[in-house]
Formats: C-alpha cells, structure tokens, sequence
C-alpha cells in the first residue's frame, strides 16, 4: 500500500505532538518538580514579607529588633507544606536570620542576578538581614 501525502502529514504531525509533550516534560522536570519549585518560591516570598515587617518593627522600636516573632507574622507566615514558622533569630544591634528549609536547589536555575541574595540549595538555609538597611529585592511570582 502507497502512503498518500495526507496519511504521511498526520503520522509526522503525530510524532511531532509526542516530541513536544517529551521535551516540555523534560524541560520542567514534571509537575511534582514544579509543585516543589512554587512551595520554594512561596518559601522565599514569605521570607521577604515577613524581613519587611522586623525592619518596619526594628525602625518603630528605637532601632531595637524584635526578640521573637509576634503570634500574627508565625501564623501568616507558616512554611506551605510543614505549617512550621520560619526560624527568627535576632544578632543585636541590627543583625538577624531567617531560616527556612527548600525543596529544591535554586542555584541551578537561571535567575536574574538582582535576585541572586535569595538563591538556595535544597535543605536549610538561612538568610542574614541587616535592619538597618533595605531587604534584598526577591522575585515576585505569579501564580
């Protein structure tokens, strides 16, 4: 049997399907990959909120920090899959971490250098703030 044009046009259209759902798969590693990378990211966007309010509370407290978290900013913030605050430990004068624990390894991805402060390996990682100054800008992500 001769291969008409069309029967060739679907079998090739149909290869080329299957070439882009495999190479969007690898390309994104699959949706449980993704699904670690957005805890990740909602990870780092709490962290960043959650500096904004000590600065803010550092600057209305004489340029004191804060000692511990208040109840409302352990509830707001609770890590997206273990319901765990973040880790705050001040270093008076001005010096404090936030500590979180990442699924993911962030320093393998190609990211905008102006956010490279937020980087991560998977596992715990802290991040030491100064609330004397600005908290490093973090990517915003839409979801």
């Amino acid at each position: 049997m001769r291969a008409n044009r069309d029967s060739v046009a679907a079998v090739v259209a149909a290869v080329a399907v299957v070439a882009v759902v495999v190479l969007g798969f690898v390309k994104t590693r699959g949706p449980n990959a993704q699904r670690l990378y957005r805890t990740d990211q909602k990870r780092i966007q709490n962290l960043s909120q959650l500096a904004n309010e000590v600065n803010v509370q550092y600057n209305r407290r004489d340029k004191q920090l804060p000692e511990t978290l208040d109840d409302a900013q352990k509830t707001k913030y609770l890590d997206p899959v273990t319901g765990q605050p973040p880790v705050y430990t001040p270093k008076p004068p001005n010096k404090y971490t936030l500590c979180a624990t990442f699924s993911t390894d962030s320093t393998k991805e190609e990211s905008d250098p102006s956010f490279h402060f937020w980087t991560h390996s998977a596992g715990s990682k802290c991040f030491e703030l100064n609330a004397a100054e600005p908290v490093p800008q973090a990517p915003y992500f839409y979801y």
